[in-house]
């Protein structure tokens, strides 16, 4: 039963948060925050794969991972292209796998 009113306590906590913003804003929001929001994705998406890719074990280590996130980082920042970014990162990881680096 507890669990249940946990459950229930934060569908309420998120709906209300996000029924807020938009009855404040209405369906129109305004240019700043639009352009605010177009930057939410990236910024998630870098704070899902940073730590994983950084710190797998809870620290700091510069291996493989690293030179994956660069070389993939490099490539998103020059195409702008997913597929481009996930290929050129995995071959990377697999490359410095194999060279043993």
């Amino acid at each position: 039963m507890q669990n249940l009113l946990v459950f229930i306590g934060m569908a309420a906590v998120t709906f209300f948060t996000r029924y807020a913003m938009i009855a404040a804003l209405g369906r129109e929001m305004p240019p700043l925050v639009q352009r605010w929001l177009r930057y939410v994705p990236a910024a998630v998406l870098a704070a899902l794969v940073a730590p994983a890719g950084l710190a797998p074990n809870g620290r700091l280590q510069l291996g493989t991972n690293v030179w994956a996130m660069v070389v993939g980082l490099f490539i998103a920042w020059r195409t702008r292209n997913v597929l481009w970014t996930i290929l050129s990162g995995m071959a990377t990881f697999w490359l410095v796998r194999a060279l043993g680096l």
